[in-house]
């Protein structure tokens, strides 16, 4: 409400007020605040936004400001290729981050045994999905000396823990964030990724 009279009184023409869930009497409590209410999801069940979201991470303000710029300029943004890394707990794991202009997603590679971000076969199936229009983020879910350590090639579990968290590093990026994400992987990284 406040927004839309924010908006309103600095000259605004129309507004368009549009959220991906809101409680169903939603419009009725707005109506008149905005030319336009949009909800993509209305549910009975509305209790708080939160409910509705694997991550409801709070953004930081250079993430907005980021993202108003990103829109303000045609919404296209610049393509990325730089080195990314998460922590994970003591672990510091490290990709490559690959995303085109207009990138449609994000494809995280999922590693399987005996395979990381510089294997051959990674990197071309990563050049052909960046020429094709998706990001990609080849990242090791284990350290080297992790990698030695035949238990901890095959521990689905801890493999799935560290896509996930590379995932919400991935979420939190304010270049690529945004994006959906999907997951590649083969042998032990298909059951990661299906299991993250």
């Amino acid at each position: 409400r406040a927004a839309c009279r924010t908006v309103r009184a600095r000259g605004a023409a129309r507004i368009v007020l549009a959220v991906p869930v809101a409680p169903p009497d939603w419009t009725a409590r707005l109506a008149g605040e905005a030319d336009e209410l949009i909800s993509l999801e209305t549910p009975a069940a509305f209790f708080a936004v939160g409910q509705f979201y694997d991550d409801f991470t709070q953004l930081d303000d250079d993430d907005v400001v980021a993202c108003l710029r990103r829109a303000r300029s045609g919404g296209s943004r610049t393509a990325v290729d730089r080195e990314m890394a998460a922590a994970v707990g003591p672990v510091r794991l490290t990709g490559r981050l690959t995303v085109p202009a207009d990138a449609a997603g994000i494809v995280v590679f999922a590693h399987g045994s005996g395979s990381g971000r510089h294997s051959p076969r990674n990197r071309f199936v990563a050049v052909g999905l960046n020429r094709a229009g998706l990001g990609t983020l080849l990242c090791d879910l284990l350290t080297e000396e992790e990698a030695a350590d035949r238990t901890k090639v095959f521990d689905i579990g801890l493999l799935a823990a560290r896509l996930t968290a590379v995932t919400a590093r991935l979420r939190a990026d304010p270049e690529a964030g945004n994006l959906p994400v999907g997951y590649f992987g083969a042998s032990t990284g298909a059951a990661a990724a299906l299991r993250a």
